[in-house]
């Protein structure tokens, strides 16, 4: 069975005031269609690196020095290699949200506390697969298999 999502020797690194800084460097996982997988680590370990590499929202001075991150799409046949992709391009925007998601750790920033999670999540469907609200409703309570949750702490 093909991996939805196969991150292999990832490293990000920042361009700062004293040069280069690599945050990340070696990672390598992979995500089984239906499973979940949970990225763990101290703070400043990497995990919202990873995340914000993989979904294409890198800072301004940070880039990909190495690795490859395949995402297969369960609705395609051929993996695309994220990492290739120009972050404010069309094919990654159209993976963006509608495909690969994230809800960032600090919830209170991420989540409005006025309405459920259901709403809001089901908000990606109406705005990225043309649902409708009741359609949007309706599947949120059905599982998603195939789409992983990347956790941080």
């Amino acid at each position: 069975m093909d991996d939805l999502l196969s991150v292999e020797d990832l490293a990000v690194e920042f361009r700062v005031q004293t040069g280069l800084v690599r945050a990340v460097d070696g990672v390598s996982f992979r995500v089984p269609p239906g499973s979940t997988v949970a990225i763990v680590g101290e703070s400043g370990s990497g995990k919202s690196t990873i995340a914000q590499t993989i979904l294409g929202i890198l800072p301004q001075n940070g880039r990909i020095a190495a690795g490859r991150i395949l995402f297969r799409d369960p609705d395609g046949t051929e993996a695309i290699d994220i990492a290739c992709l120009d972050p404010r391009g069309r094919a990654m925007q159209s993976l963006r949200g509608g495909r690969i998601s994230m809800i960032f750790q600090e919830p209170m920033t991420s989540l409005s506390p006025v309405h459920t999670i259901g709403d809001q999540v089901s908000e990606a469907m109406r705005l990225h697969h043309d649902a409708s609200r009741a359609e949007a409703l309706r599947r949120k309570h059905c599982r998603w298999s195939g789409f992983p949750i990347l956790r941080g702490r």
